[in-house]
């Protein structure tokens, strides 16, 4: 009894860390349209008008950044990411999910890595008040502030695909399949 209440609490807990990578979806949504918008402004005035907007490229790159970090562990759980699969395609089911075990660890131990070193960086430029030295002289910790987010983001993701793999692999080495 108690190890449903268990699955039933992490069930929920996942349930509600998917709805908090929807939301980072959506607003890496709104931020590429933001992207894709301010470019055509710019280069309509340009053009047409003779009035560039310096802000618009320098914007345009800190929301990559953003959108990258933001929609990054959304890829990830829908595993939209890019693969070769010429190996894995010739594999069985047991041996493709040992392997992506092994690959879910992999970016577990580099999300950390992002997490860890992101939240250290910015951190510390923020304490420094860093800013850079551009047109909008924005301060550096909060463009780097995503890295860690992303970090965080991506390792809980990887923690749940490593689960859900672990599960299917154990079913089908014990023959029980799922």
């Amino acid at each position: 009894m108690q190890h449903q209440g268990k699955d039933d609490f992490l069930k929920k807990g996942e349930s509600i860390f998917h709805g908090a990578l929807d939301g980072l979806n959506g607003i890496a949504v709104v931020i590429l349209v933001g992207v894709i918008l301010s470019v055509m402004l710019e280069v309509f005035l340009r053009y047409f008008f003779n009035r560039p907007q310096k802000w618009v490229v320098e914007i345009s790159e800190y929301a990559l950044l953003y959108i990258t970090f933001l929609s990054a562990a959304g890829v990830l759980r829908k595993e939209g990411h890019i693969v070769v699969d010429l190996l894995t395609s010739r594999l069985g089911s047991k041996s493709r999910h040992l392997l992506s075990i092994i690959q879910y660890v992999g970016i577990l131990l580099v999300s950390i890595v992002l997490l860890a070193v992101g939240a250290r960086t910015t951190l510390d430029h923020y304490r420094r008040g860093i800013y850079n030295p551009t047109l909008l002289q924005i301060p550096i910790a909060y463009v780097l502030v995503v890295i860690p987010v992303g970090g965080f983001f991506l390792s809980v993701q990887s923690v749940l695909a490593l689960r859900s793999h672990w599960k299917k692999w154990k079913a089908e080495r014990n023959g029980t399949g799922l």
